[in-house]
């Protein structure tokens, strides 16, 4: 009788080495995947930090003018307030600023500001306990319905936004804004 050969597998199949490659495969692209995920995140921080520096970098230079030049900006639009998508003097505005490497829109608006007080109230005299260093002493006479407006106060508000461009569509905008006073007249 003839002995059936019982033979020993000792050795790794080409199925099971593909089996394993598909799965190492699998691993290293989610992994990047990841990795490419927290990139993109990491890269729209990067630019909302620097839309940052560029609103507080224009809002600075807005605020070193002299109130008569924006005014005179309003004067030349013929308009108490304007929207301005180009450079203002040596202010860079514009849809597309490339900053470095990165393409930003920067705007800015300029608006004469009236000045309102609503519920301006009076001091009531006579008031025997009045004491000018003691507020608790003060006593007000109710002026209900009565609004005190000064449209010749020169105040322009000062609107500057800024949003990235050209990279991914969530990206938010930042605006901020600033009061210029006439403290010479």
């Amino acid at each position: 009788m003839i002995k059936p050969l019982l033979r020993r597998h000792s050795g790794i199949s080409l199925v099971e080495i593909m089996l394993a490659f598909l799965i190492l495969c699998t691993a290293a692209f989610s992994a990047a995947g990841v990795i490419s995920f927290g990139h993109r995140g990491t890269n729209v921080d990067f630019r909302q930090g620097e839309a940052m520096q560029i609103l507080v970098d224009r809002l600075n230079k807005f605020s070193a003018m002299p109130f008569a030049n924006l005014n005179s900006f309003l004067t030349s639009a013929g308009t108490n307030e304007q929207k301005f998508t180009d450079s203002l003097e040596d202010i860079v505005l514009g849809d597309s600023v490339k900053i470095d490497k990165h393409s930003y829109r920067i705007h800015a608006t300029l608006k004469r500001q009236e000045i309102t007080f609503d519920s301006l109230m009076e001091l009531k005299f006579p008031n025997p306990a009045y004491h000018p260093a003691s507020p608790s002493t003060w006593l007000f006479n109710d002026r209900a319905g009565e609004t005190f407006s000064d449209a010749t106060a020169a105040v322009i508000k000062v609107t500057v936004s800024v949003k990235p461009v050209g990279g991914l569509t969530d990206e938010r905008e930042v605006s901020a804004i600033t009061f210029i006073a006439d403290l010479e007249s």
